[in-house]
Parts: C-alpha cells; structure tokens; sequence
C-alpha cells in the first residue's frame, strides 16, 4: 500500500509540473509580438487556459513538496497567469459593462436583420439551412465557405432575395450575399490573396438611408503560415471604414476571436464595436467540440447602430453555429459606451501589419 500511495503521489507530482508547464508556456508565447501561426493560435484558447491554471494551482498546492520559498512563488505566478487570461474574456460576461446599447426605439424603415452563417462546404444538410432561413427570415444572408454546390442549392432562395452578389469557390474561401433590400456599389475584393475573396457593398435601408457593408472570411493561423494576411486584410478594411467615416457593418467568418490583439486593434482602428462584450460568448466554432468552442463568426459596426438582438441560432450541419442580429439605424444617437481611439504606437502598428501583409 505504501508503495501505492508513493508511486501515485510521484505521479501526481509530475502531473503538475507538466501542467504548470503547459499553463506558464501557453501563457507566455502569445506575449510574443509575432504573426507565427503557433504563436497566436493560444489567442483562442483563453478561457481554457484559465481553468487549467485553476487545476495547477490547486494540484501544486496540493502535490507539489517544494519548500515554501520556492512553492509561493510559484503559486504568485500561476494566480498573475489566471487573472492575465480572465481579463481577455471577462468583457465577454455579463460582468463587464456592454460597449453596444441596446436601441430604445421601436423597429421601423431604419431596422434590418441579418443572418451570417459559415455552411461548411462538405455540408450535404443544405434543405436543413433554408429551412432554418425561412424561419428566420432576415432581411440579409452573408453566407462563408459556400461551393457551387452550395451556390445551386440556396439558388432557391432567390425568389426571397432579390438581391445579391454570389462568388462561390472549391477552396472553402467562396462567399455569397443575399439581401431583400437593394445592393448598390458592389463588388468583390480580393485584397491580399487572388484566393481569398471579402465583399463590399451599400445597403439600402427601407428609409433610403444606405449603409456600407464588408463581407470577410480570411485565412486562419494554421501550421506553416503565419496571420499577417488575416491581420492585413481586417485592418485593410479598417482603412477604408476609417476614411469613409459612413454608417458600417463587418461580418463574417474572421477566424479570430473578439478578445485577440489583431480584432481589438481593428475595431479599435475603424470604431467599431462587439455586441457580444457584455453579453456573453456566443460560441459559433466548433459544434464538433464543446469543450472548445470559439467566437469566431462576427459582425462589427458603428456607432449608428442600435442593438435590437443577438442570437446564436441552432446547428445546420456544419462545423459552425449561425449567428443572428438586428439592428436599427439611429443617427442621432450614441449607441456605443467606452468605444476609444486608437494611439500613435498603435496607428504605427497598424501601418507595419499592413505593410508586413502585403
């Protein structure tokens, strides 16, 4: 039995340090100011990274024999390493304050809805999403990661849609926009891959007003490439938001999380806000894993918009959650709290990922 309990007890002792290893190594990499994709992949998994830190904190409390000169130390460092990863993802909680309002005017010619669904291009469960946007019925559809299959196959929604701009591809990078209201201006970018397609386009609301939109589904940091031409294509559009300074929507898959440094320094950059801070996660990836699952399908806008709702909708087959908003056009209002500028070193720094990406 003694020898039980010694051979558990060491067991248990190696189980911690390799678990405040990988706490201290997952933590610390992502401080690193680099684009390398094994790098900023750990800007996912923050939430994760907190309850672990929790579970090796208590393990080296517990298991860990050092003396005291050396075991508090370390249990300082582990509790700096989970108040470090809480803070990326609090904003995401009813405990923090929400950057964007709710609107307190009733729906009207200035409303409008949208649907933003990455399908999954191997998806076969293609009746099951129109069936899911004849339920939902929004007034636009920006649909990420459609082939011409796919293409074919929401063709029969085009009786509802009247309008759109349809770019399917094989790659899992095609995109397809549908919209009840008109489309003015559009047109199809390609602004760092030839590959890698975003939309443009005006939106006219019922009222007359017309709002600019982008459409985005860059790449994702992934084994042997790095994310300066994910960074570069969010804060190309930045660009372009900042200098237009119209009424705007973002949305899309951006393979990113809202908390990453890149979505805080774009938002940041082009003053748009996250409806999700202060509500909640709203988790789109993956079905497949609950345990890990990501924001990873946004929609950003400015400050004339107010919040009517924000919905994660039910599963259609792909590896993605849909996500729902509606919004009003409200010029004369303030929609947005603790919505901030960005600063020269990060103007710098948008100016070195721009050029890094191109």
């Amino acid at each position: 039995m003694t020898s039980y309990r010694n051979t558990l007890s060491k067991f248990m002792r190696i189980l911690t340090l390799l678990i405040c290893a990988i706490v201290l190594i997952t933590t610390g990499l992502p401080l690193i100011n680099s684009a390398e994709w094994w790098i900023r992949i750990f800007d996912f998994p923050r939430f994760q990274i907190a309850i672990l830190t929790v579970v090796a904190i208590i393990l080296a409390f517990v298991f860990l024999k050092f003396k005291w000169a050396y075991k508090i130390p370390l249990l300082v460092i582990l509790a700096v390493c989970l108040i470090y990863q809480i803070q990326f993802v609090l904003v995401y909680t009813p405990l923090y304050n929400t950057q964007a309002k709710d609107s307190n005017k009733q729906r009207g010619e200035n409303s409008f809805s949208l649907l933003v669904s990455n399908v999954r291009m191997e998806n076969e469960e293609k009746e099951r999403f129109q069936e899911l946007v004849k339920k939902v019925n929004p007034d636009v559809l920006l649909i990420t990661e459609p082939d011409k299959a796919w293409s074919a196959a929401v063709s029969k929604l085009d009786v509802d849609f009247p309008y759109s701009i349809k770019h399917p591809l094989e790659n899992s990078y095609g995109m397809i926009l549908l919209s009840k209201l008109p489309l003015t201006e559009s047109a199809v970018n390609f602004l760092v891959k030839d590959s890698i397609p975003s939309i443009f386009t005006k939106i006219t609301l019922p009222s007359g007003i017309k709002i600019d939109f982008y459409g985005v589904h860059p790449e994702p940091p992934k084994p042997g490439t790095d994310t300066y031409e994910r960074d570069t294509e969010l804060l190309l559009i930045g660009e372009k938001i900042r200098d237009s300074k119209n009424p705007t929507l973002v949305a899309g898959d951006l393979n990113d999380v809202g908390w990453s440094v890149t979505s805080k320094l774009f938002r940041k950059y082009s003053r748009l806000v996250d409806p999700r801070q202060g509500r909640g996660f709203f988790n789109t990836y993956s079905v497949m894993t609950p345990m890990f699952r990501y924001p990873l399908d946004h929609i950003f806008y400015s400050k004339e918009f107010g919040l009517l709702s924000l919905e994660k909708l039910e599963d259609v087959g792909s590896d993605h959650y849909p996500i729902f908003i509606s919004l009003n056009y409200e010029p004369d209002e303030d929609n947005t709290e603790g919505l901030k500028d960005t600063n020269a070193v990060e103007e710098e720094e948008v100016e070195e990922k721009i050029e890094a990406g191109n």
